[in-house]
């Protein structure tokens, strides 16, 4: 199924009206925070875009507005927003160097958010109303991470440290060479890339829940080595994820802190604490959950796309 630019257009024009229409008719407010921070979250898994100013720097651009909008939750509990965000990885038919993001926070925990977000993707599915619908009507499969891996492939990455993980997928013929050194979360992504291309749910969108901890520096502790969240994949393809949103500006430092310790033991740049998000942190009275969704991979599955070139507006940056 193909859409020439016009088209596209008119198809971005109608999922964000939904989208507005969805949190509009809930009671939430829609927000803005700023493009261009001090600091970044230090996430093993995300790198910011540096900006200079003249020789002063380097800022960064936001990679998620998660930061500025948690700052506000003390003042306002439901609230949504719909930005652009930039992460400095390569291109591809999955990811664009600057996307459209998503992002909404309200009360309660994950379990809230998973409801929220299937509400959702019926209510867009029908708003545009592109043949696809039936997809996504509920029920949707939920699946927890640990079953699912060890269901498929054989061993529990949660009970092994990053040596045995990564000796145990060597021995079982599951670690490419060119990850041989790859640290323990990356080990996981490449266990869960395995499990779910060989339980591919349908078509339907499906969730995967309780996530491991260092992956997730700023969810809800689940017991051991666990956190509260929940991600959405269609066809491969993540589309959202969520969480509880920790509310410990304790723990949360302890977090941000040993992240940064990893990143400089695996030579990538180190970031300044946000104390002013820490201080504010500790005013919030949760719980809250927080969902952030790929405006563009969403219509990508909505449309059956295969490139997120097929769904971006006319002009869009894509480095080659």
């Amino acid at each position: 199924m193909g859409f020439a630019w016009p088209e596209i257009v008119e198809l971005r024009h109608t999922l964000l009206k939904a989208l507005r229409e969805f949190f509009f008719s809930r009671g939430y407010l829609e927000v803005e925070t700023p493009y261009l921070l001090r600091t970044a979250p230090p996430d093993l898994n995300i790198e910011p875009l540096a900006v200079y100013i003249g020789e002063r720097g380097p800022y960064f651009l936001h990679t998620s507005p998660e930061v500025s909008m948690k700052k506000l939750l003390p003042a306002r509990a439901r609230i949504f927003q719909i930005c652009k965000v930039f992460r400095a990885e390569p291109p591809t038919p999955q990811h664009a160097t600057e996307f459209t993001m998503l992002e909404w926070y309200s009360e309660g925990d994950y379990s809230d958010g998973i409801e929220e977000t299937m509400e959702l993707l019926e209510f867009v599915s029908e708003r545009l109303d592109l043949g696809r619908g039936p997809l996504f009507r509920r029920p949707f499969p939920i699946l927890d991470v640990e079953e699912l891996i060890v269901e498929e492939c054989g061993l529990d990455p949660f009970l092994l440290d990053e040596i045995a993980l990564r000796a145990e997928m060597q021995r079982r013929g599951l670690l490419r060479r060119e990850a041989e050194d790859a640290p323990w979360n990356d080990l996981f992504f490449i266990l869960l890339f395995s499990a779910t291309e060989r339980r591919m749910v349908g078509q339907k969108p499906y969730f995967l829940l309780d996530w491991p901890l260092s992956i997730s520096s700023m969810a809800k502790r689940k017991g051991q080595g666990k956190v509260e969240r929940f991600e959405v994949y269609m066809e491969g393809l993540e589309i959202a994820n969520g969480y509880t949103e920790l509310l410990d500006p304790v723990e949360q430092r302890e977090r941000f802190i040993r992240e940064n310790k990893e990143r400089k033991r695996l030579g990538r740049r180190t970031f300044e604490i946000d104390e002013e998000f820490l201080s504010v942190l500790g005013q919030a009275q949760g719980p809250f959950a927080g969902v952030s969704l790929g405006v563009d991979r969403l219509l990508m599955c909505l449309i059956g796309a295969k490139d997120i070139r097929e769904v971006l507006p006319p002009g869009s940056f894509f480095p080659t």
